[in-house]
C-alpha cells in the first residue's frame, strides 16, 4: 500500500492493510490495534453472511479509545478506521457512525449532565451510536428540508417524522438527528432508540453491509427533554463537525481501495498484464488520496471545504473502481459471493450513494465554481 509516513511500521500488519506508525497512533497501543484488525479480518466473512455481531468490533475499538473524542484526535481516528476498512468496510462504516455520534454529543452547545452521560456511554461503546444526520447535511447546503418536525412541549420537544436511513440501529442505541421548528429553528437532538414513539422498521436485505444494522426509523410523538438538545443552529453546529465527518468517511473509502489495489497488484501477470495501465492509474489516484486524507486529518478544521469535498468524492470513485478491478483480475472466483474480492466490490458499491452522495458532492463543488 502506498502513502506511508516516516517511522517504523507496526510489526506483522502487512502490506494489504493501512501502513501505520507509532507516531500516527498517539496514545493507541500499536499491538492492540493489530489484534483488533486481526479479529476484524477473521470475522469479516461471518459479518457479511450475517453470522456475527458488529457490536463486538465496536466494543474492541472503543477499548482502543477510537470513540473518545477528547482522547483520540481525528488524525488517529482516520488511521484506525482506514486500517479496519482494509479488512471490513462494514466494521469501518459502523465505527465511523459511532465516532460521529460521539462527536455530535461532544459538540453540544450546552453540555448538560444528561448529554455528558450519553457521550460517555457512546464513547465507551456501551451504547451504539446512530447518526441520523443525512437529511441535515443536505438541508445545510440547500438541498431540501429535514422531514422531521419539533414542537415545543413542557420541558422539551415532541418530534415526528421519518429517518430514511441510519446505521447502528439497535433497541439500545442513542440517536442524534436534526428537526425543524415552526418558528424557523433547526435543532440537533439526542434520544434513545427505546424511547416511546420510536419505530425501528425491519431492516432491508442489502447488497452488502447488512452487519451495519442499517434501516429506516419512524418517529411518532417522541419527547426529547430540553437537556438533550445539542444545538439550535444547524448550520453552525454542522460547520464544527463536518470536516471530521468527511475525513473519516474518506478514511474507510481509502482503506478498502488500498486493499483492492494491493490485491490486484499481485495478479498483473499473464492476461492480467492487460490491466496494468488501469491498475497503475488507480494506484496513483489512491496514492494522492491517501496523502490528502492524512494531510487534512492532521488539521481538519483548517482544511478548505473544496479539498474536503474532493477528498470524499475521490473516495466514492476510487474505491468502487479498485474493488471492481480486483474482482476482474480474480477471474470467476471474484464473482463467488463468499470471496473477499466479491465482498469488497459489493461493499464499495454503496459509497457513491452514501450521504453525501457522489451527486451531492459534485453539486456542492459546482456551486464553489469547480467542475468535476
Amino acid at each position: 500500500m502506498s502513502g506511508s509516513t516516516a517511522g517504523t511500521l507496526i510489526p506483522d500488519l502487512g502490506a494489504p492493510r493501512a501502513r501505520l506508525t507509532a507516531g500516527d497512533l498517539g496514545t493507541v497501543d500499536p499491538s492492540a490495534l493489530v489484534a483488533v484488525v486481526d479479529s476484524v479480518a477473521a470475522r469479516a466473512s461471518a459479518l457479511d453472511r450475517g453470522d456475527a455481531d458488529l457490536r463486538q468490533d465496536i466494543s474492541a475499538l472503543a477499548d482502543l479509545g477510537l470513540f473518545d473524542v477528547d482522547r483520540t484526535p481525528v488524525a488517529v481516528a482516520a488511521t484506525i478506521i482506514e486500517a479496519v476498512a482494509t479488512e471490513s468496510l462494514a466494521v469501518a462504516f459502523g465505527a465511523w457512525a459511532q465516532r460521529m455520534t460521539a462527536a455530535y454529543l461532544r459538540h453540544a452547545a450546552d453540555r448538560s449532565d444528561a448529554a455528558e452521560r450519553t457521550y460517555r456511554a457512546v464513547a465507551s461503546g456501551e451504547r451504539p451510536g446512530v447518526t441520523g444526520m443525512a437529511a441535515a447535511q443536505r438541508q445545510a447546503v440547500g438541498l431540501g428540508r429535514v422531514p422531521i418536525t419539533a414542537a415545543p412541549v413542557d420541558g422539551g420537544y415532541r418530534i415526528d417524522g421519518p429517518i430514511a436511513w441510519a446505521s447502528n440501529v439497535y433497541v439500545d442505541s442513542t440517536i442524534v438527528l436534526a428537526a425543524n421548528t415552526e418558528d424557523g429553528r433547526s435543532l440537533v437532538l439526542a434520544f434513545e432508540a427505546s424511547a416511546p414513539g420510536v419505530d425501528i422498521r425491519n431492516a432491508p436485505d442489502l447488497l452488502a453491509l447488512n452487519a451495519t444494522a442499517s434501516t429506516m426509523i419512524g418517529l411518532d410523538g417522541v419527547v426529547v427533554p430540553d437537556e438533550q438538545v445539542l444545538g439550535e443552529d444547524l448550520a453552525d453546529f454542522l460547520s464544527g463537525v463536518r470536516p471530521q465527518f468527511l475525513v473519516l468517511q474518506a478514511a474507510f473509502c481509502s482503506g478498502v481501495a488500498a486493499r483492492s489495489v494491493t490485491e490486484a497488484e499481485g495478479r498483473l501477470e499473464g492476461l492480467g498484464a492487460f490491466s496494468a495501465d488501469e491498475h497503475s492509474a488507480l494506484a496513483a489516484r489512491h496514492e494522492h488520496m491517501h496523502s490528502e486524507l492524512h494531510r487534512l486529518a492532521a488539521r481538519p478544521g483548517e482544511g478548505a471545504l473544496v479539498d474536503l469535498l474532493l477528498l470524499r468524492l475521490d473516495g466514492a470513485e476510487i474505491a468502487p473502481a479498485a474493488t471492481r478491478l480486483e474482482a476482474i483480475l480474480c477471474g470467476g472466483m471474484g464473482y463467488a459471493q463468499g470471496a473477499p474480492a466479491n465482498r469488497r466490490m459489493r461493499e464499495a458499491a454503496f459509497l457513491p450513494v452514501q450521504s453525501p452522495s457522489q451527486s451531492q458532492l459534485r453539486w456542492e463543488l459546482d456551486r464553489l465554481g469547480l467542475t468535476t
